[in-house]
């Protein structure tokens, strides 16, 4: 299973501005620097079996801010956005609450069966 290694640099892509909370599980390598800005962010690290699965059960998925796409599959963003764009220029989906659903359910099935 491919490792995703999250850097200070790139921290802003995986995490949701209004999560207390980060989930880590054995497909995410943490730098020093990306624990130490969420230390000042005030984010608690969590290490689980599945941060997908763990984030779902937390009751955060989606976690309530509309533009977040960050820890539903806590790193796939860029697929959540693409079945997004995908589900709004091919099918005319435009109500942003039905594309957010929407993209997330079929971004999770991708997810689980690569």
């Amino acid at each position: 299973m491919k490792k995703k290694l999250i850097e200070a640099g790139n921290l802003k892509s995986f995490i949701c501005p209004d999560s207390d909370t980060f989930y880590v599980d054995n497909t995410i390598i943490l730098t020093p620097g990306a624990k130490d800005e969420l230390r000042k962010k005030k984010i608690k690290i969590v290490r689980v079996e599945d941060a997908a699965a763990a984030v779902a059960e937390s009751g955060n998925a989606g976690c309530g801010n509309p533009d977040c796409t960050k820890e539903v599959c806590n790193g796939c963003e860029e697929l959540v956005m693409g079945i997004a764009v995908l589900l709004k220029e091919e099918y005319g989906i435009t109500d942003l609450a039905q594309l957010k659903e929407m993209s997330f359910k079929l971004a999770d099935a991708v997810k689980g069966n690569i």
